[in-house]
Parts: structure tokens; C-alpha cells; sequence
């Protein structure tokens, strides 16, 4: 069971009146001013997240160490400005991920290009600007890639997503290892050693590293632990010793006081464990260590504050409580089934009256945030505040029925950031025809 504690930023608080804060600054009056929905990143959350991660790898690695965010948790341009002041590198799925992430002063050094369709115009961005490793996804864009660097007379640096054919306890839609996957090449059907040999083999390419990812939201250690042994076993088969390894990222985030909470230094002590062992029972040097986490960096970092309109008695004498926004802000929990927990920002402290629906605005049966929670009385003009709303989230936001995407602000102790203003589409170019 996870503590509230867990899922809210650290910066929550209440005023004297029993109204929430975040870093000091009232919910109520930034709902207010900036309007609603509204996203909210507390800075002191993420500084945390990235640095007892940090910590917790290097004081326990004898070798190098990375954290890379993964930019499709959430990415703009001021966001990325201030991760790249963080000391982490970024992995990139797409040229505007990719052109932010240069935008804000990340390292060519710093950045990882993924992606199971990479265009071209991506792989010579990656060729030409010398990244840390381009992630190869087949054979097929093995030998394209190899290609394109035979053309611009150029070796970049590459990796191998190797899929370990590996599940996990999670939703199915976050699974990204299984034999089945859409991602990487297999273990299983001899297309993972096909691709170390051609790799090594090949002029155009430096073969630097193998990389995997199980999927999201897992909290156990073990399947990395197995996971790794494999590609380590695979590696050695092929006469290859990884300078670079990454078991990729997936750290489980908790959204719900039912869900499990996910034990960090547990989890760090087992994959290095598994790494040192491994290499050095091969005596072989150790890697430098890369690991991708974007949910545990942003989630808990973020808040979604919507204004609370019509209410009304469901069939089963639960109230329906309909907020401003809804799917086209959070399609989480009609994607992924996602649960969440709210507080009401003017009554946290208030007494609970009732079990009650949260859904949203739009015109979708689906469009439902939280199936089922408790609150106290409410009305309209209340604001409910959505704690673990900083992941996939914004990044997979939609206009949907025309609605225009949140405000997204940035919060530290005597300071508020806009990162993004409110889109309207109204505004837009590519709605609007001009």
C-alpha cells in the first residue's frame, strides 16, 4: 500500500484555513489566475526524484553512471531547459522531441535516439550530430543505418534494443518485452546474435552497447535481474562485451493509496548486483551504467487542478462530479485503466460525505478520471486537485472536441513559472486552416 506521502509532491501543504499549497503557494489563487485545467510541476519533486536516484546508483556503482529521462513522460522546451541543468542525459523517439531536447542544451553526448520506425531524417540527425547511441530496432534499420553513415563517410555510435521475450505484471498495453513485442530484436528467433555479429562486423557502425526495456509500471527487480543475465549471456555468445548496458527504465510510480509502492534502493541494489556479478565472473570491465526513467522523475512531481461543475445523484446514490477537463488532458484511465486519488484544494481538511465519480466534459462514456473515491460536500466552483498527474499525461494530451490543452506551470518557493500558456485552438493554424 502506498503512502499519500508517496503519491503527492513533496511541496503539498495546507494553508491556515485548511486549503492546499504547493510550495507555498495557494492551488485556490493559481487556479484562479492561470485557470483551468491546469497542470502543475513542483521543482523541489523533481530535483528529488533525479537525485536520490543519482545517489543511490553512484553510491553503489564503482563504474560510470547515467540517468537519462525519457522525454515522451513529458517534454517542452522550458521543461527541458531545466532537466538539462540536472545532470541527465534524454532519450528521444521523434525529430521534435529531438529538436527541443537540442533547444535546451543537452549534449549531443547526452542523448539516446529510440524508436521502433525512426525516420531518416532522425538517423542523420543521430549520424550527424555524433549522439551518445542510436538505438537499433531490426535488422532491417541495421543495415539502413549503416548505410546512411557509409554515405556521409561517417561510424556512429549504436546500440541493440534487444527484446528479452521476458513479461511482466503489468498492463498489457506496457509491456514491451514479451516474444511478441513490436519492439526490438528477439533473443528467442536468433535476430538479437544476427544483429551483435553484423554490427560488430560492419565498418560504418560502432557497436557500443545492448539495451532492453520491460515495459512500465513495474516494481518488482527480478525480471530486470533476469533479463539482464540474458543479454549478458547473449553478449558473451557472440564474443561482444558491452561498454554500455541499459535495463532501460519502467520503474513503478504509485497513482492510488491501493497501489504498491515501489522500493528504489531495493531495486538498485539488485541490477547492479546482477551487473557486477556477472562481469566479473566473465572478467570483464564493468559498463557504464544507463538507466531511463521518465514516470519516476515527473509523475509524482505533478498536479492536474480542474474546476468542479455539474453535480449529480448516480443510480447507485454515489454523486457523478463533472470537472472541466477530462480525456483530452488525461486519456490515462481510458487507455490504461489508470486509478487515481483526489483532494477538493478548498476542503482538504474538510469530513468525507460520500463515494463519488469523477468524469470528465467530453462527449465519450469513457471519459471517466476516477471510477470511485470519497469526498467531502461539494459544489460548483470547488477545485479538484489529481496528485501523479506528471507522466504521460500532457505528452499524450489531445484538442479533442475542439478543447483547448492546459496551462502547465512551474512551482518553487516564492516563484511560479508558466512552462506552457493555454493552446486554444482557435489560435492554431492547423485547425483553423491558415
Amino acid at each position: 500500500m502506498a503512502r499519500p506521502a508517496a503519491i503527492y509532491p513533496i511541496s503539498i501543504g495546507r494553508d491556515e484555513n485548511g486549503r492546499l499549497t504547493l510550495a507555498g503557494h495557494s492551488l485556490v489563487s493559481l487556479a484562479v489566475q492561470y485557470g483551468t485545467p491546469q497542470y502543475i510541476y513542483d521543482a523541489a519533486t523533481v530535483r528529488q526524484q533525479i537525485g536520490n536516484l543519482q545517489k543511490a546508483m553512484e553510491d553503489r556503482y564503482p563504474a560510470s553512471v547515467e540517468i537519462t529521462y525519457a522525454a515522451k513522460s513529458y517534454f517542452s522546451l522550458l521543461f527541458a531547459r531545466k532537466l538539462s541543468q540536472m545532470n541527465v542525459g534524454v532519450d528521444v523517439v521523434s525529430m521534435g522531441e529531438f529538436r527541443i531536447a537540442q533547444k535546451a542544451g543537452f549534449r549531443p553526448t547526452r542523448i539516446h535516439l529510440h524508436g521502433n520506425n525512426k525516420s531518416e531524417e532522425e538517423l542523420l540527425e543521430g549520424i550527424d550530430q555524433a549522439i551518445q547511441a542510436i538505438v537499433i530496432d531490426s535488422l532491417e534499420e541495421l543495415e539502413f543505418v549503416a548505410a546512411l553513415a557509409a554515405e556521409r563517410h561517417k561510424r556512429p555510435m549504436v546500440w541493440l534494443r534487444i527484446t528479452p521475450g521476458v513479461d511482466v505484471d503489468t498492463h498489457p498495453y506496457r509491456k514491451t518485452a514479451h516474444a511478441h513485442s513490436k519492439f526490438g530484436l528477439g533473443v528467442a528467433n536468433g535476430q538479437a546474435a544476427e544483429a551483435i555479429r553484423e554490427a560488430k562486423a560492419n565498418p560504418h557502425l560502432h557497436l557500443t552497447g545492448l539495451h532492453m526495456h520491460l515495459g512500465s509500471q513495474i516494481f518488482e527487480v527480478e525480471p530486470y535481474q533476469r533479463s539482464i543475465r540474458l543479454l549478458i549471456e547473449l553478449a558473451e555468445s557472440c564474443g561482444f562485451t558491452p561498454k554500455e548496458l541499459s535495463p532501460g527504465g519502467g520503474l513503478g510510480v504509485p497513482y492510488h493509496p491501493d497501489d504498491l509502492e515501489f522500493n528504489m534502493n531495493a531495486w538498485v541494489d539488485g541490477v547492479i548486483e546482477t551487473v557486477r556479478t556477472e562481469y566479473e565472473k566473465r572478467n570483464w570491465r564493468l559498463p557504464k551504467l544507463v538507466i531511463e526513467p521518465g514516470r519516476w522523475i515527473t509523475a509524482r512531481a505533478g498536479l492536474a487542478v480542474y474546476t468542479i461543475g455539474s453535480t449529480k445523484k448516480g443510480a447507485d446514490g454515489s454523486a457523478i462530479v463533472s470537472v472541466d477537463g477530462g480525456m483530452a488532458d488525461n486519456p490515462r484511465p481510458a487507455m490504461y485503466q489508470a486509478n487515481y486519488t483526489c483532494m477538493v484544494a478548498e476542503k482538504a481538511a474538510a469530513a468525507l460525505a460520500g463515494r463519488a465519480r469523477i468524469v470528465g466534459k467530453f462527449c465519450e462514456s469513457g471519459d471517466e478520471l476516477i471510477a470511485e473515491t470519497w469526498l467531502p460536500e461539494v459544489e460548483r466552483g470547488d477545485h479538484l486537485v489529481v496528485p501523479a498527474a506528471g507522466a504521460y499525461q500532457l505528452s499524450m494530451s489531445s484538442n479533442y472536441n475542439l478543447a483547448p490543452r492546459p496551462a502547465v506551470l512551474w512551482v518553487e518557493q516564492g516563484m511560479v513559472e508558466v512552462l506552457q500558456r493555454r493552446e486554444y485552438p482557435e489560435e492554431s493554424a492547423w485547425w483553423m486552416g491558415q
